[in-house]
């Protein structure tokens, strides 16, 4: 493809990831609107509703001044949680256009169309979609979603798989991937010898730890769920919703899904969650206020659980199975390092610095403010959650690396003696 074809095929494309995260929103809610609210409601109502969800997926908050609610006063306070459920879907539609674009003889004329694209949609969101009673910040409603937008197609269009069939499979790749990956080359080839023998196995590891504690937390939650079906359905009743409502509250707590096994998998390092300032459920202590009547709650590890401490021990296993399952691709470090105490704590602590990075900016991204007062606090600390995983991965990786990273004996017959 040429520039002007890569700009119009991205800019189409831009356009459809748009609409589909949008329409996500917009079509249940107009359903609703069409058979269940009261008529005098207009249509402006869920598609506001649906372009402030929308922006919220993004990174961008609502502000919700200080009014009253019924008999209730209120003051102004900041919708800050994103809807991680909906963010991930966006991501994989901008991440799989960015694949589809390395056909093209270059990139950058797709970036400046996604980025136009996408920027003009959100600006005209963010001015139709104000209104007094609740509003995006207005800076974050206009650049936030193609920052995002652009960041997901950027990495698939670099690093994605190329995808060139036919014709296309004989051309050239994009001079900004064969750049980028130049690029990348020198300088990990001019790293430090034992940066570049512990970066890619750390890196496996420690991501592998984050998958096992989110893989367990999901599992936990829907034993949770399905053990708790009863308090489910007395919830789902007590919303006094019909069938329509009911799938629209099964809907939003899909789209909450992923910040809740966040939630779990920071109860499964000891370091908890709270629902709202002033609470903690984790499996030391719990204490909890007033919750929100969503069934979605069925599934959160309250009350005295008999295998609470037990839970500490996933992180721990974890950091040992991947540690040990890394070996094959430590070959480097047991090549490189001459000691097997410099080998083990120099992969331990850098599989625990990945691990507790990649978990700190996780736990950053589930949290935030659902509504006034205490409901500003919702979700995980991550400097004390990353803090707490870096120690119970480093302790246990540390010592699982002198059988992954154990340097190979000398290959010289005088050394060997030695």
């Amino acid at each position: 493809m040429n520039r002007r074809l890569t700009f119009l095929v991205a800019a189409f494309e831009a356009l459809v990831v748009a609409g589909i995260g949008l329409g996500l929103l917009l079509v249940p809610l107009t359903v609703v609107w069409l058979f269940e609210n009261d008529p005098t409601i207009d249509w402006l109502v869920p598609f506001r509703a649906s372009a402030d969800i929308w922006m919220m997926a993004h990174g961008a908050r609502l502000v919700v001044p200080a009014g009253t609610f019924g008999a209730a006063q209120f003051p102004q306070f900041v919708v800050s949680m994103i809807p991680l459920g909906l963010s991930l879907v966006i991501a994989h539609f901008a991440n799989r256009m960015g694949r589809r674009l390395t056909t093209a003889v270059e990139l950058w004329p797709a970036w400046v169309a996604a980025a136009l694209v996408y920027g003009g949609i959100s600006l005209l969101l963010s001015l139709v979609a104000y209104n007094k009673f609740v509003y995006p910040v207005a800076w974050q409603g206009t650049f936030f979603p193609p920052a995002f937008m652009l960041l997901f197609v950027i990495v698939g269009s670099l690093f994605g798989k190329r995808q060139a069939f036919g014709e296309a499979a004989s051309l050239p790749e994009p001079a900004e991937r064969v750049w980028v990956r130049d690029f990348l080359e020198r300088k990990f080839n001019n790293w430090h010898w034992a940066i570049r023998a512990v970066s890619a196995p750390a890196f496996r590891a420690g991501t592998g730890v984050v998958v096992i504690l989110l893989a367990v937390s999901s599992v936990f939650i829907a034993i949770m769920m399905a053990a708790n079906w009863i308090q489910v359905i007395r919830l789902y009743e007590g919303l006094q919703v019909s069938f329509l409502g009911g799938v629209m509250i099964t809907a939003g707590q899909m789209a909450i899904l992923p910040n809740l096994v966040v939630f779990g998998a920071s109860w499964f390092t000891g370091v908890g969650f709270q629902i709202g300032a002033g609470s903690l459920i984790s499996p030391v202590a719990t204490a909890v206020g007033p919750l929100p009547a969503l069934p979605i709650t069925s599934a959160l590890p309250i009350g005295e659980l008999s295998f609470g401490m037990i839970a500490i021990l996933v992180p721990l296993v974890g950091a040992f199975v991947a540690t040990i399952l890394i070996r094959r691709h430590a070959d480097e470090i047991r090549f490189e390092f001459a000691s097997a105490w410099s080998a083990a704590i120099t992969l331990g602590l850098s599989i625990a610095v990945v691990a507790s990075v990649e978990f700190g900016i996780l736990a950053l991204l589930a949290s935030g403010g659902v509504g006034p007062g205490r409901l500003q606090s919702i979700g995980v600390n991550p400097l004390l959650a990353a803090g707490v995983l870096f120690v119970e991965v480093a302790v246990v990786s540390i010592l699982a690396a002198f059988f992954s990273a154990r340097p190979d004996a000398p290959d010289h017959p005088l050394a060997q003696r030695s």
